[in-house]
């Protein structure tokens, strides 16, 4: 009997309970001149009892061919939205092997070199189409294959016995997505870890009925967690290659797959819900479904409260590559309650020193996990003096278990008395209320009374005085809505020459080098 649970375990169970079960539906396509069209005209079911077999056979092919001693790490270059995706991850674990994962999203040669060096690894498996020519210098190289054509042609393959009793193994190994320092960070995936996200409650999931259709596959942690929880209740999943459906794309998947849950990013959802705001076949499909739990973001207003209207039963979720799922909204998607299960520990820590003193509604707190929670990630991510996994994610407090999201720890900046102000709520509201005069902003003002606006014009001018103003008597209408140390005086706003402020190479700008780059001019507005 496993300790712990895991992908491979529940599926080697529900291949010998329920081994007729369907664990898959993939689409067929219409092909022409030998190659597929984006057209589905039919549906292809994987069992339990195929997906292990495929499992073991993909586990057996790649350790009798690489001939790794066990535990080897072995980078996998792949989308992570097919089938084949989930064998070669599923069945590199069962092998007793440990799969470096590295999204096709992320193509360049060089951080693909530097990102699998950092595991010393030999082989990297990859897809057909990720550019792995330049790879050859210094990895051993292998094709990810076809399990049908293995079958045939080798026959079967055996894996060593299933171990799963040590809760401090790897099991497999992801990243970030790399967009703060440029490279992607690894994250690596304990088998207590894995334990753990497969125990959380995801709610309107009933035990072998629901058909749930997965966009991202295994290579996104918010969807690997939904994945585990669907495998821990034998459901199926419905694999689509792509996130950019059409309504009449999504209705034949619902209705042609008896689909009850839909997982979405948010902003994939959000075009949903405004298609189907005026195609009702689109609308009927979307009120069938159980639940449609979107992450990455709270939808707008009016999406929000059209689906409310509708019955349409979307729910936001909260959760990072490291921890995976840990909140989900209830009715109200603006709000999110954190889930309760015996063994998750979440803490909110206050940013102001003085809560004490505020209401609920006015607190500011960092979710941190305890380094007893089941979900809290390998020690190497966490605090080395707390030993606490800090999210460095912002909400706000609006009830006692209620938070919205409010951004990201390096988005906010102590005032002089310690108080924390929401600098990307501020400079959205400017350049959504200046935006015929603004081109871009940042709010510094670290250790200051009140935080400081600078700002680069549409047009730079010899006069930006009567631009100033204007801008000003708009920062005072956003200021109602803010804290009092959040509140920008007109007089606080720098105009600064267009591009001078400082940028990342995706054209974010530099909030501490420009703080540093202007510090002369915002100590002389506090005299010092």
């Amino acid at each position: 009997m496993a300790r712990f649970n895991s992908h491979v375990s529940f599926i080697q169970t529900h291949a010998t309970n329920f081994p007729q079960r369907l664990a898959f539906k993939l689409p067929q396509f219409e092909i022409d001149d030998g190659k597929p069209h984006r057209k589905i005209i039919g549906w292809t079911e994987i069992t339990y009892e195929k997906f292990y077999r495929d499992i073991v056979q993909c586990g057996g092919y790649w350790l009798q061919t690489l001939q790794c001693p066990p535990r080897s790490v072995i980078g996998l270059w792949m989308s992570g939205m097919l089938y084949r995706d989930f064998v070669h991850l599923f069945g590199l674990t069962r092998a007793g092997l440990i799969p470096q994962v590295l999204n096709l999203r992320i193509n360049s040669v060089e951080i693909a070199t530097t990102y699998f060096k950092q595991s010393n690894i030999e082989h990297i498996i990859y897809a057909p189409t990720a550019p792995i020519d330049p790879l050859r210098d210094h990895f051993q190289t292998h094709e990810i294959i076809d399990i049908e054509q293995t079958y045939s042609q080798q026959g079967e393959f055996t894996v060593p016995e299933l171990n799963e009793e040590d809760g401090n193994d790897t099991i497999f190994i992801y990243h970030t997505s790399g967009s703060t320092a440029g490279q992607p960070k690894l994250i690596p995936y304990l088998r207590r870890w894995i334990d753990g996200n497969s125990r959380k409650p995801l709610f309107g999931l009933p035990d072998g009925k629901e058909t749930g259709i997965a966009l991202n596959g295994v290579v996104h942690l918010s969807q690997f967690s939904i994945s585990l929880q669907q495998f821990r209740n034998s459901a199926c999943l419905v694999l689509v290659p792509w996130l950019d459906f059409t309504g009449e794309e999504l209705v034949q998947i619902i209705t042609e797959c008896k689909a009850n849950a839909l997982y979405q990013l948010t902003p994939f959802l959000t075009a949903i819900l405004q298609r189907a705001m005026t195609k009702k076949d689109l609308a009927a499909a979307l009120q069938s479904l159980s639940f449609i739990p979107y992450g990455g973001g709270v939808c707008g207003e009016n999406e929000r409260r059209w689906a409310k209207e509708n019955n349409v039963p979307i729910m936001n979720i909260y959760g990072g590559t490291e921890i995976g799922m840990a909140m989900m909204s209830g009715s109200d998607t603006t709000i999110l309650h954190p889930l309760v299960y015996p063994g998750l520990v979440y803490e909110f820590r206050s940013l102001n020193p003085d809560d004490a003193k505020e209401n609920d509604s006015n607190r500011l707190v960092e979710m941190v996990l305890a380094p007893s929670s089941l979900d809290c990630p390998h020690p190497s991510l966490c605090d080395p003096i707390d030993g606490y996994y800090h999210t460095r994610d912002v909400f706000q407090q609006v009830t006692p278990d209620g938070f919205k999201f409010r951004g990201r720890l390096e988005d906010f900046i102590k005032m002089k008395y310690g108080e924390a102000c929401d600098t990307i709520y501020i400079e959205t509201q400017v350049m959504l209320s200046c935006k015929d005069l603004v081109s871009a902003c940042v709010v510094v003002g670290t250790g200051k009374p009140s935080p400081v606006l600078l700002v680069e014009l549409l047009e730079d001018t010899v006069n930006p005085a009567p631009l100033k103003e204007n801008i000003g008597k708009k920062v005072e209408l956003i200021n109602e809505d803010g804290f009092t140390h959040e509140r920008i005086r007109p007089s606080d706003i720098i105009i600064v020459r267009s591009g001078s402020l400082p940028r990342t190479g995706k054209g974010t700008i530099k909030r501490a080098e420009a703080e540093q780059l202007f510090q002369q001019s915002i100590d002389v507005l506090f005299d010092e």
